[in-house]
């Protein structure tokens, strides 16, 4: 439903994953419309290149607010997705401007990915310099 203020500021969405393109559509993106580009980085390069690590076991796996989301999603009715093959691989969220440059950067450091709507106020911020 952000479809159209991403286009208005003139943007576009590019999804990066490390798993198969079969196991990205199984899982990730199993029962979503997805009107972006899905790019498949196996060997992590852009991973690397954007600075994303890889958390601790402990912060995957033994943290109790993760644990207590997929309760919460769970008690929601929403159905977990397939893990993927690196479950402590971190992603991170970019804007970059018409010229190239990465003009906001928030790289993951657990479950704690921004708000779409920060996104979007940092896309249209782009778009306007």
């Amino acid at each position: 439903h952000h479809r159209d203020r991403i286009a208005r500021a003139g943007g576009s969405v590019v999804f990066v994953a490390h798993d198969t393109p079969q196991r990205v559509g199984a899982g990730l993106l199993r029962g979503i419309d997805l009107p972006w580009p899905v790019l498949v980085d196996l060997d992590r390069v852009a991973y690397r290149a954007w600075g994303l690590r890889r958390a601790s076991f402990r912060t995957v796996w033994l943290d109790p607010g993760v644990w207590a989301r997929y309760g919460r999603l769970l008690l929601g009715g929403q159905r977990l997705r397939r893990l993927g093959r690196d479950t402590r691989q971190l992603g991170g969220d970019f804007v970059v401007d018409p010229k190239g440059v990465v003009t906001w950067a928030r790289p993951q450091h657990a479950d704690d990915r921004p708000p779409v709507g920060v996104l979007l106020t940092e896309l249209e911020r782009a778009a306007r310099h």
